[in-house]
């Protein structure tokens, strides 16, 4: 059930807020580098650098991903959970 008072609300706006702000704030993402392995057969990992607007377009997709609970966003929780 969702609240209508602004109290609730503001704290919603306060958590996406702070959510957005971490994503804003990175300067380079971690992901595989396809062209060199470990001894394991493994992927080695590699700092990819991002811009802002591929921080924003990240955050906007992931948001989605969220709901906020008296203002703390949680995963919402999907069929396969």
């Amino acid at each position: 059930m969702k609240s209508n008072s602004p109290f609730y609300q503001d704290k919603c706006a306060a958590a996406r807020a702070k959510k957005k702000a971490s994503y804003m704030s990175r300067k380079s993402k971690t992901g595989l580098d396809m062209s060199k392995k470990d001894k394991d057969g493994k992927f080695l990992k590699k700092e990819i650098p991002i811009t802002e607007e591929q921080n924003l377009a990240e955050f906007n997709r992931e948001i989605k991903e969220f709901e906020c609970v008296n203002g703390v966003l949680k995963l919402k929780q999907t069929d396969n959970d």
